[in-house]
């Protein structure tokens, strides 16, 4: 499996993460991965994670179980998930069906703040939320926007062939929808005379450029080969990840979700 089908099947595996109330991975939640199957002609959702600190958990759900129903409707439409925990908070509780060992059983869960880092859960940096940056911005950081509606964040270096490839793909990208809410973080770890110097010799990028220096995103985001860049939404979270070089369409085409 090359690394974008990789991508993107950890990606579909994940859809959803989590019974959230929308595409922004907002609070409150129920704290369960799924996947897509069917029952008794009908959809279902194969539970394939339970956090141990949500609702889920506390109700009693099990990896193996399959909700086919919510608040005392039979699931037809994953949209029946996420309104059943729109629009309450943490305390609200709902009624989830579930079938396991063949036998129908249901449960009361109860909704509980959505955690920041959910990865332990879906194996992924998706769905987490980004940490907070410090004040090692050594260009442009003046050009930070105080609510973007999206950020590309880019961890590159300068020796990488393939990071220097794709950073006039994020100029353009940058230019394009920067007007429209589009935020641009280069991330690296690098001496700050070695960046400096990239920037002033072979690419001024006109994005805020971020050094790392102890690699303390790298780490918390499983961040193990360059370039690598994530997406996130308005909320910061992570909607998004491409190990590699994706090219500008592959990035447009879910940046136009995010950012609309």
């Amino acid at each position: 499996m090359d690394l974008f089908a990789k991508t993107s099947f950890i990606r579909n595996l994940s859809v959803a993460v989590l019974l959230t109330t929308g595409i922004s991975f907002a609070v409150p939640w129920l704290g369960a991965t799924y996947k897509r199957t069917t029952f008794e002609n009908h959809l279902a959702m194969n539970v394939e994670g339970v956090h141990p600190e949500s609702g889920c958990f506390t109700a009693g759900m099990k990896i193996g179980d399959m909700i086919i129903g919510v608040q005392g409707q039979t699931l037809t439409d994953i949209s029946q998930i996420r309104s059943a925990v729109a629009n309450r908070k943490a305390g609200d509780k709902i009624q989830i069906e579930i079938v396991r060992d063949g036998k129908k059983k249901k449960l009361t869960v109860p909704l509980t703040e959505r955690p920041d880092d959910i990865s332990s859960l879906t194996g992924s940096a998706i769905g987490s939320k980004i940490a907070k940056f410090g004040e090692n911005f050594y260009k442009n950081g003046e050009k930070r926007k105080e609510k973007p509606k999206a950020t590309l964040l880019d961890f590159w270096a300068t020796w990488c062939g393939p990071c220097r490839a794709t950073l006039p793909v994020l100029a353009n990208l940058y230019k394009k929808y920067s007007p429209k809410g589009l935020e641009i973080i280069g991330i690296a770890d690098e001496s700050v005379e070695t960046l400096n110097a990239f920037y002033a010799q072979q690419h001024a990028s006109p994005y805020p450029l971020y050094r790392d220096a102890t690699k303390e995103m790298w780490m918390r985001y499983g961040i193990h080969a360059v370039p690598t860049l994530m997406l996130l939404d308005q909320d910061g979270y992570i909607k998004q990840v491409w190990s590699g070089a994706p090219t500008e369409a592959m990035i447009e085409r879910i940046l136009k979700d995010v950012i609309n």
